[in-house]
């Protein structure tokens, strides 16, 4: 490397002809492996699917299937479309407008969630249960729902409700608290915009109407609990304790137990019971006309007549002890 000092009036002239384009420079190449990083995100800790809430998913769907058939006396389809991670005001975004949106609580997961009904869903849903044929065709736009609506709406949230907790009873048990409903997206800011939520989406079918549900748990009320969630051996471990129990319910039934039916009891005295001999009449205290008890394995379970059939002496249970 040579140890001449450039002049002054050649670093002009050099800086001029790099302004001007008559001298080449090496451009800098951005360096490879790094890219930008954003503190206030979450997706650093968010990888994968969630196996074992794709199964409490499928049990919400299939319970309110049920309910809903039952209280509608249609056949609904009830279908888990769809499960995510996103951003909350990406979420409040594909909300449509007007919906009920129903803030509730996952005691003791922290945090609120929402339940959101989409207005074809509702008002179908209200024709039906007042016995119309949810043909007629409705424009919600620019009204609030009236009482009688609000009404039927909190009933089909309650329902709803019951499903989850049911669903996530195996898993882990929570209690779904109703708070309040808005139409409003503004007032259910649960969680900051750019905080991360879980979408679950349902689809709703009745008598080729189709509506949906959407609910919204932030990704922080979970995240406790994500090992369960992640958990692939903890989404099949439910099937597999219930293949258990039929095995062990199938053993239990093989079982033989010995069972007795006590005509009755008396006390007497040890030299009564010395003097007793052929033809003596010893009392019960029992009268002929009451039951007498059936005893299972030492253990009073039933009560009963005694009578014969078909040649054999016989007990007739008549009620549980």
């Amino acid at each position: 490397m040579s140890d001449e000092i450039l002049s002054q009036e050649e670093i002009d002239a050099l800086l001029k002809g790099i302004e001007g384009g008559e001298v080449e420079t090496e451009t800098a190449e951005a360096p490879t492996g790094i890219r930008p990083y954003d503190f206030t995100t979450q997706e650093k800790i968010v990888r994968g699917r969630m196996p074992t809430l794709d199964i409490i998913n499928e049990r919400i769907a299939r319970n309110f299937r049920l309910n809903l058939s039952a209280d509608l006396r249609k056949v609904v389809e009830v279908i888990n479309v769809n499960v995510k991670i996103t951003k909350f005001y990406d979420f409040l975004r594909s909300v449509p407008f007007p919906s009920s949106l129903n803030i509730i609580k996952l005691e003791p997961l922290r945090g609120f969630s929402l339940v959101v009904f989409d207005a074809p869903m509702i008002f179908n849903i209200i024709e039906f249960y007042f016995g119309g044929t949810g043909k007629r065709h409705y424009k919600p736009e620019g009204r609030e729902f009236t009482f009688i609506e609000q009404r039927m709406i909190h009933k089909i949230v309650m329902m709803f409700l019951d499903c989850i907790n049911e669903a996530w009873k195996p898993i882990f048990p929570v209690k779904p608290q109703f708070i309040r409903s808005e139409m409003n997206p503004q007032f259910v800011t649960i969680v900051t915009p750019v905080d991360l939520v879980i979408e679950t989406e349902f689809t709703i079918e009745v008598e080729t109407r189709e509506c949906k549900i959407m609910v919204c748990i932030p990704y922080a009320s979970v995240e406790p609990i994500k090992d369960k969630l992640y958990s692939a051996f903890l989404a099949d471990r439910d099937e597999m304790d219930m293949k258990w129990i039929g095995r062990i319910i199938a053993q239990i039934k093989s079982l033989t137990v010995q069972l007795e039916a006590v005509l009755g009891k008396t006390t007497i005295d040890f030299k009564t019971l010395l003097d007793l001999k052929v033809g003596d009449i010893i009392t019960l205290q029992k009268r002929v006309e009451e039951d007498v008890d059936v005893i299972v394995e030492g253990i009073h379970k039933f009560k009963g007549k005694f009578g014969t059939y078909k040649g054999n002496y016989a007990v007739k249970i008549t009620k549980e002890a």
